[in-house]
């Protein structure tokens, strides 16, 4: 019988009010996903030669480099002996910034009040909306996240970022909610054995939307920044958003490969299989699911009835 590998991919392991991207799992539910992977299944380190599993296998991975992956994650992968990966987008580690998307719902969802319009000032995207509302705002938001993610660069996102601020007239401030791991943290979290360190960028952009010198820059300032902190090699990689011909195509796997990384991965779902890219690993996420459902979407994972 041919063993199975299955890649899962975190975020946070937090509860939040308002989760209005789906980013989080209640260190509750959190850790009895674990428990149930733990009794069921092989469960493998991401830079391990997975063709040497005689059982169907789980790999664990994280995504961004939230500190709650340190304060809530690491104890209950500890408890268990369970090896995670986390991939660290690295420009916030010294700079106490949230990430963008999070900034941005900082700035247009939280309690507060509003002025009745943002303008955007931009020599393409001139445009307004209404912010008088929740549902305005929630509206605004969207359009500037896309927009964000998919049609400006790192710089220009920064620019939109103290027009923003600007508007809202306060000095620019992190939701501590939203908290990203620090130099400090990083070094903290690398320190257990159960933890490997990946890149994840700098800024997390769509890499596939960036020229190729864009990119390169993107994934060896992350690489380097890491090593010269942690004073490891750094040769995994996970692409922000990570899906294949859109957020990462075979310019991005060639900037992958002249910045030294072996294994990257993608979010495209499914199994892994020898025979596939290893700078496109298939990986599929895991929701704030009870046991009961955690438990039917693997076993549907691995083609297992109920």
């Amino acid at each position: 019988m041919k063993v199975k590998t299955a890649v899962l991919y975190y975020h946070r392991v937090y509860e939040k009010k308002c989760d209005i991207n789906l980013l989080c799992v209640t260190p509750k539910k959190f850790e009895q996903q674990m428990k149930y992977l733990k009794k069921n299944f092989n469960i493998l380190r991401f830079e391990e030669d997975w063709t040497r599993s005689d059982r169907d296998s789980i790999v664990i991975t994280f995504d961004d480099g939230y500190l709650d992956n340190l304060t809530y994650a690491l104890p209950i992968l500890e408890e268990l002996q369970i090896p995670a990966t986390i991939f660290v987008s690295t420009g916030t580690l010294s700079d106490i910034r949230e990430l963008w998307w999070d900034e941005l719902e900082t700035l247009l969802l939280t309690d507060g009040d509003y002025s009745d319009v943002f303008r955007l000032q931009d020599d393409i995207y001139n445009c307004e909306w209404r912010t008088d509302t929740y549902e305005f705002r929630l509206n605004c938001y969207k359009a500037l996240h896309y927009l964000m993610k998919n049609h400006v660069n790192p710089l220009k996102r920064e620019k939109w970022f103290e027009q923003l601020w600007k508007w809202r007239g306060e000095t620019r401030y992190v939701n501590t909610g939203n908290s990203t791991l620090s130099d400090r943290t990083c070094q903290e979290l690398a320190k257990s054995k159960y933890i490997t360190i990946g890149a994840h960028t700098v800024s997390h952009p769509s890499l596939a939307k960036l020229k190729f010198e864009e990119q390169k820059s993107q994934i060896q300032q992350s690489v380097a920044y890491l090593e010269n902190l942690l004073q490891k090699k750094i040769d995994m990689f996970s692409y922000p958003f990570g899906v294949e011909s859109i957020d990462f195509d075979e310019s991005t796997i060639a900037a992958c490969k002249v910045s030294g990384i072996r294994k990257a991965a993608s979010v495209n779902e499914g199994l892994w299989q020898e025979q596939l890219n290893p700078y496109a690993i298939p990986r599929n996420s895991i929701g704030n699911w009870g046991l009961y459902e955690f438990k039917s979407k693997i076993n549907k994972l691995f083609g297992k009835e109920e």
